[in-house]
């Protein structure tokens, strides 16, 4: 899964105007810091993107440290601030509601495949952080 990220989530992102290396990324722009993560299900098998937007400048936790906006992740940002895109079909019971590549095996087309059609999804993510636009895709959090 990690290769066919690689190839095109990733440099979708990249074009989009993401920086970032392994599963963090963000963007500057003149007032504002996006930020991106790509998180995968703890038990395996699937992922989703997190994301949010903020002001520009050092985060100054609640807890005491001052982070510097090149060292921030979307993880440092309040829960109610942050956005998901995730699987529209997902089963009732897969709270994850992540991608899922469980039953991909060897086969490098699926995986191919899914990460192009979550690379598709990019402009829900940017909709989202520019306007607070909730396509079929994304999943706000309601709560802290």
């Amino acid at each position: 899964m990690r290769k066919a990220l690689l190839k095109h989530l990733l440099t979708a992102l990249a074009a989009a105007g993401f920086v970032g290396k392994s599963i963090h990324f963000m963007q500057l722009r003149d007032d504002a810091q996006d930020l991106l993560s790509i998180q995968y299900w703890k038990y395996g098998g699937s992922f989703i993107l997190e994301f949010s937007r903020r002001d520009r400048g050092p985060l100054h936790t609640a807890w005491g440290p001052v982070i510097p906006e090149e060292s921030l992740e979307v993880a440092y940002l309040p829960v109610a601030d942050r956005a998901r895109l995730q699987e529209r079909d997902a089963p009732p019971d897969d709270i994850f509601a992540g991608f899922s590549f469980a039953d991909f095996g060897e086969d490098f087309a699926k995986y191919e495949r899914l990460a192009l059609r979550v690379a598709g999804y990019l402009p829900q993510v940017d909709a989202w952080l520019s306007r607070r636009e909730v396509g079929p895709g994304i999943a706000p959090f309601t709560g802290t």
